[in-house]
């Protein structure tokens, strides 16, 4: 009985602890898109975030050089194609999440407009999202953040949002020649 009682209060626990991780969600991404949209900053930090053909010259060249092909690195820009790789999973799956989430939220609603079928659809790809979202971050974004020799034990650009001069020179040449050509000129 007390098992009972337990398992019916982690059960209804898990349902608000999960609803309230799906409201900062929605928060968060309203923050985002309000940044984006609505500054100049996030204006230029998307545009910066655009994939382009670079990024595919860039991962092929990467390639080359890690199999010992190419003696130098590609010289990145802002950003890198693994950071707008990221940053695309994120926003893509943020938004199937949401969709699925309001689908499977509010179950009775939804079945009033769509079949029986589109439940069934949303539950599957709420499911497997959130197993891709999971490995994608333990295996992707944890090598590459904490574990990749480059920055082990970490990368420390997640506790202050600041990136050293030596790793802008080392693994973002362009930008650190375009923004230290831009103090200059401001200098002069």
């Amino acid at each position: 009985s007390q098992f009972l009682i337990f398992s019916e209060f982690a059960f209804n626990l898990r349902g608000l602890t999960h609803r309230l991780s799906a409201l900062l969600l929605i928060g968060l991404c309203a923050y985002h898109a309000f940044y984006v949209i609505f500054t100049k900053e996030g204006r230029q930090y998307f545009r910066d975030m655009l994939p382009g053909i670079k990024d595919f010259t860039d991962f092929f060249h990467y390639i080359k050089y890690s199999l010992g092909f190419s003696p130098e690195r590609p010289r990145f820009d802002r950003f890198n194609y693994i950071q707008k790789f990221e940053y695309g999973a994120v926003m893509w799956g943020s938004l199937i999440m949401i969709l699925t989430g309001f689908i499977l939220w509010f179950e009775n609603i939804s079945l009033a407009i769509f079949p029986k079928w589109i439940l069934d659809v949303a539950t599957t790809v709420h499911g497997f999202e959130s197993i891709l979202a999971f490995l994608t971050i333990i295996i992707w974004h944890f090598y590459n953040v904490h574990l990749n020799p480059d920055v082990f034990p970490m990368s420390r650009i997640w506790l202050d949002g600041q990136v050293s001069e030596a790793d802008l020179r080392t693994k973002h040449p362009m930008y650190y020649e375009r923004i230290t050509k831009n103090d200059e000129t401001k200098q002069a």
